[in-house]
């Protein structure tokens, strides 16, 4: 299928490394786009919502460096293809799209598809700290995964107003 390196994952503990490695690349990959969300979105509560989860997906990410660290002695990443065409559907709302109510719907569609990917591959990273004996690891997975919770609460209950000026519009 040529979707891994041929022996990539040569056992558990590699498959939860790689695990780690595309999660970064999710972090880094949405501090770029959340920046152009926060310039495309005209809701001020949407704008003040994708600045918040800004800074805490900057933690999100040297949380992820710091047991890369300790697990492997280096923090890389490997591209999250995944992550990537989440964001560019995103990017698309927002070129095919007016600035207005009904581009912050999009928008908030689009970062809501993107915190359920996360929230299931946090989810399934924490699982298998437990499950290699990294608890440590799965205590900071476990604050990230209800960080990126919190951040889809958030996108809904401004989803049910936004949604409203949206079919208004």
């Amino acid at each position: 299928m040529g979707l891994f390196t041929p022996n990539e994952i040569k056992g558990f503990e590699s498959l939860y490394t790689l695990q780690l490695r595309y999660l970064l690349s999710t972090e880094n990959q949405i501090v770029e786009g959340l920046e152009e969300m926060i310039g495309a979105a005209s809701d001020p509560q949407l704008k003040q919502a994708f600045q918040s989860h800004l800074q805490e997906t900057e933690l999100q990410a040297q949380r992820l460096e710091r047991i890369l660290i300790d697990l492997t002695g280096e923090a890389d990443d490997k591209k999250c293809a995944v992550t990537a065409a989440l964001i560019s559907a995103g990017e698309n709302v927002v070129k095919e799209s007016d600035e207005g109510a009904v581009r912050d719907a999009g928008l908030i569609a689009s970062a809501q598809k993107i915190e359920h990917f996360e929230i299931a591959s946090y989810g399934s990273a924490r699982d298998w700290a437990k499950l290699v004996g990294r608890s440590q690891d799965a205590a900071l997975l476990q604050q990230t995964l209800d960080e990126e919770k919190h951040a889809d609460s958030v996108l809904n209950s401004i989803s049910h107003r936004a949604n409203q000026e949206a079919i208004a519009a």
